[in-house]
């Protein structure tokens, strides 16, 4: 054997047992995805050369497996959730709907008070205004006259 056997074959052994770190620590963490590309970034080795090596991949197919069952298995047990609980939710929900719609028609009820005061309000207005008109048509209808009579008497 050669330096170049010796450095190869310690090359290959350091980069196996980098391998195997990585898988575990993607094994045990669901925070990294289980692919090529996360163990690459873990291992420092490109990924061809992870992907020559089949085992990582064949590794690596198995934790997605165990993740599947595993978020399978959870979605299982939310849908057995006990009846009352889902009933307690549901009674939740309703009360902050009630609570929701209960003030929305204070809020309306306010809104439409307000309203019949402005509504009082320019009715009474219009009443004044209205007076205000007949006594200022009155008024110009008794100067017209007072004019007219003045007009005769200087011509």
């Amino acid at each position: 054997m050669n330096n170049f056997d010796e450095r190869n074959q310690r090359d290959f052994k350091e980069n196996t047992e980098r391998l195997v770190k990585a898988i575990d620590k993607i094994g045990s963490s669901a925070n990294l995805p289980a692919t090529i590309t996360q163990l690459s970034e873990l291992t420092g080795m490109h990924r061809n050369a992870i992907s020559r090596r089949q085992w990582p991949v064949i590794k690596l197919k198995e934790i997605k497996n165990r993740r599947k069952a595993l978020q399978q298995q959870q979605s299982i047990e939310k849908k057995q959730i006990d009846p009352v609980t889902i009933l307690e939710g549901k009674l939740d929900n309703a009360k902050r709907e009630l609570v929701y719609w209960f003030n929305k028609n204070l809020d309306n009820e306010k809104k439409t008070m307000q309203l019949e005061q402005n509504l009082q309000r320019m009715t009474q207005a219009r009443g004044d205004y209205e007076n205000m008109l007949k006594q200022e048509r009155q008024k110009t209808s008794e100067l017209t006259k007072q004019l007219n009579i003045m007009r005769d008497l200087l011509s």
